[in-house]
Order: structure tokens, then C-alpha cells, then sequence
């Protein structure tokens, strides 16, 4: 006889005793979170509106900056790879929040809150290793990606306020950036800081639009253009398209923290046709306008003007915005590894 796994056997007694609600705790405190049936989450939480604002607005920001560039080494064909890039993204992240649902659905204890959900899922399919493993991959791309974040935020403030304030440098601004983000790392779960989504994904469609208006000012009669740099290039450009949809990393803390975790797959469907309308005008619009002068970073391509300088400004409060959610999942698998009391006033009382 073959024997059961852990978790089915968790299924099973689950089904043999079941309790009002799931359970949840750490060494520190014990909180009851009562589920509501058939909605597949706790009462309080992100709505579906929310959920996809959050994945848009941490996704959508510096990758569409470097598109252009990136159909300047694939040709036309970079468009399509585009759209593809983008329904594969999208399914692997509606993969990822399938493989919570099932853990979900076989072991009740897991629909409370977690703090370090990608890793669970690594250790229900692969065992405690690779659940280590995933943690410290996660850790480390999303620390990597928001340090970034930081760099071009720090950037754009400096060349925005250089006239100002020419003495102040571009460390000296990272510092003070940095500084400035440092109390918003101590919000809880997403759902401390749904409006970030809205902050996230707002300033840059509206940097976007400043910059495709920019573009359409600067066109020049229009040159049909043709042709791959090489297979180097091509792939170096594949690179970039495909580091434009990344940030599946946060998708499981994000859908942890919805009120109906069902809906995690309609978040996806809204989030990413969101990114693609966004992506699109201003790859193509950046490719057909500049051509091969286009820039890595298209916003460099343009003219100093107020639309440019509003655009810029927009683009380093979406960098801010999106700074907290991809730094959340971190210190979320930092405060799970040091037993960190969730809520602030518990946080404090134990101090």
C-alpha cells in the first residue's frame, strides 16, 4: 500500500473533523481567521480590482521603456514575440495561482494568510529543499529588482532637480530615496497597500501617453524599416521583452492576500491586456519614430520638454509605488524566518 502524502493526509482529517475555521500561527501569536464557504478566502482582503492593479502597476514601468530598442534589434517581428510573451506570462501566472488553489483546497489550515506562499507551494510539490531554494530565488530577484528601482527613481529625481540643486548628487539622492522608502517597507501584506497599485499603474499610463504625444510630435516623414541586427542581438532583445513581463515572483504573495482567491485568474486576464495596450503604442510608436537612434531607454530619445519632464517625474512615482510591492514579498520571508509578530501593535507590545 502505497502511503499518503502529508497533505493528503491533512485533506483527509480535515474531512473527518471539520473546524469552524482555519487556524493560523507563529511562535509568537495565534490568530483564528474564519473562512467564508464557498469564496475561497477570508471576508476582508483584495478585491479583484485591486489584485490586478497591484500586478499591472509593479509590472508595468521600466520594461516599456526598453522596447523600442528592443524592436530596433528583432525587427517587426519583436511584436508579435510581444503579444506571445505576454499570454505566456499571463498563463504562467494563472498556472501559479492554480497550484495555490489546489494546496488550498486540500488542506483547509492553508487558506489563512501566509507569509512566504511561493515557497509552500515549492515544498507541497518538491519537498523542503527546493522550498528553500525557491525562497532564497524569490528573495534575491525581487531585492535585485527593487534595489534597481531605486538606481532610476534616484536617476530621474536627480536630472529633474540637477538646475536646483547641482550640488546634490546622484548617491546623495539614492540615499535620500532610499531613506524615504525605508517606513513603507513596514506595511503588513498587500492589502495594507492596495492604493499603491492605483498610484503604480496610474502614473505610468499617464507617463506613457505624455511620451506617445511626444513621439507623435517629433515623427518625421515615415520609413518603413526591415530587418534583424543578428541572432546575438535578436536574443539579447528577446531578453528584454521578456524581462518586461516578468514579476510572477509576487503573484502568490498578492493572491494570498485576495478575499476571494478565486478570482485570481480574472485579476490576470485584466492586468496583462492592461500591460499589452500599454506596451504596444509606445514599442511601435518608439521603432517607427526613432528607428535605430531609438535609445535603450526611449525616454531618452526624446526631446527636453515639459511633456518629457512630467513623463520622467510620473515615471519615478510609479518606480516609488512599485518599489513596495515587489519589496513586500521580502520582508515578508524575512519576518517569517525571524518569528516577526504580525501587526504593528503586537510587533510593539513584544518589543
Amino acid at each position: 500500500m502505497s502511503k499518503k502524502s502529508g497533505l493528503e493526509a491533512k485533506s483527509s482529517a480535515s474531512t473527518e473533523a471539520p473546524s469552524p475555521g482555519a487556524t493560523e500561527t507563529t511562535p509568537l501569536i495565534s490568530t483564528n481567521v474564519v473562512e467564508e464557504p464557498g469564496n475561497g478566502g477570508s471576508s476582508s482582503g483584495l478585491s479583484a480590482k485591486q489584485t490586478a492593479l497591484l500586478i499591472a502597476g509593479e509590472m508595468a514601468g521600466s520594461g516599456v521603456l526598453a522596447l523600442p530598442r528592443a524592436l530596433v534589434k528583432t525587427g517587426w517581428v519583436g511584436v508579435p514575440i510581444i503579444v506571445a510573451m505576454c499570454a505566456i506570462a499571463a498563463f504562467s501566472g494563472k498556472r501559479l495561482g492554480d497550484c495555490w488553489s489546489i494546496i488550498e483546497g486540500r488542506d483547509p489550515e492553508m487558506r489563512s494568510r501566509k507569509r512566504n506562499p511561493y515557497a509552500i507551494i515549492a515544498d507541497q510539490a518538491l519537498g523542503k529543499t527546493w522550498s528553500v531554494i525557491v525562497s532564497m530565488a524569490v528573495t534575491v530577484t525581487l531585492f535585485g529588482a527593487a534595489v534597481v528601482y531605486l538606481l532610476l527613481a534616484a536617476q530621474i529625481i536627480e536630472q529633474v532637480f540637477h538646475a536646483l540643486v547641482p550640488t546634490v548628487t546622484f548617491c546623495a539622492w539614492y540615499l535620500i530615496v532610499a531613506g524615504a522608502m525605508t517606513p513603507l517597507m513596514l506595511f503588513g501584506t498587500p492589502k495594507d497597500f492596495s492604493y499603491f497599485g492605483i498610484i503604480a499603474f496610474g502614473a505610468t499610463v499617464v507617463a506613457c501617453i505624455l511620451y506617445f504625444i511626444q513621439m507623435m510630435n517629433e515623427v518625421n516623414p515615415f520609413v518603413f524599416r526591415w530587418g534583424i541586427h543578428g541572432f546575438q542581438d535578436f536574443f539579447l532583445a528577446f531578453g528584454t521583452i521578456m524581462f518586461a513581463f516578468g514579476g510572477a515572483s509576487t503573484f502568490p504573495t498578492i493572491q494570498n492576500d485576495m478575499a476571494d482567491k478565486s478570482k485570481f485568474s480574472k485579476s490576470l486576464q485584466w492586468s496583462f491586456v492592461a500591460i499589452l495596450l500599454l506596451y504596444l503604442p509606445i514599442a511601435i510608436g518608439g521603432y517607427a519614430v526613432y528607428g535605430e537612434s531609438a535609445a535603450p531607454n526611449i525616454a531618452a530619445s526624446l526631446k527636453d520638454t515639459p511633456l518629457k519632464l512630467v513623463g520622467n517625474v510620473l515615471m519615478a512615482l510609479h518606480l516609488v509605488a512599485a518599489f513596495v510591492i515587489l519589496i513586500n514579498p521580502v520582508c515578508q520571508e524575512m519576518e517569517e524566518l525571524y518569528n516577526v509578530p504580525r501587526g504593528i501593535h503586537t510587533f510593539v507590545k513584544q518589543l
